[in-house]
């Protein structure tokens, strides 16, 4: 019987970006196309993205549709780990 290995964290790749014509900064996660999160500061948009993860996971799930490899073992509890990669 195959066992289930809960983690104790996920690491989520992102990517940052200062939006010039805004005057914001966007992080994306690029593995939940369309998830974003935006501020006026880096710091604000670090602390909402995680949350918009979460919300854009469990709206797929909820909806039936699929989850991205990346996100499949995680649950609603595990935290995530971002972590920036070049856009």
């Amino acid at each position: 019987m195959p066992k289930t290995i809960k983690l104790d964290e996920l690491i989520v790749p992102i990517t940052v970006e200062y939006l010039d014509a805004d005057c914001v900064y966007k992080v994306s996660c690029p593995a939940l196309q369309g998830c974003h999160a935006w501020g006026e500061t880096l710091d604000e948009a670090m602390r909402v993205i995680p949350g918009n993860i979460k919300a854009m996971l469990d709206a797929r799930r909820a909806k039936g549709l699929s989850i991205p490899a990346l996100f499949k073992r995680a649950d609603a509890q595990t935290p995530l780990v971002l972590r920036m990669v070049p856009a």
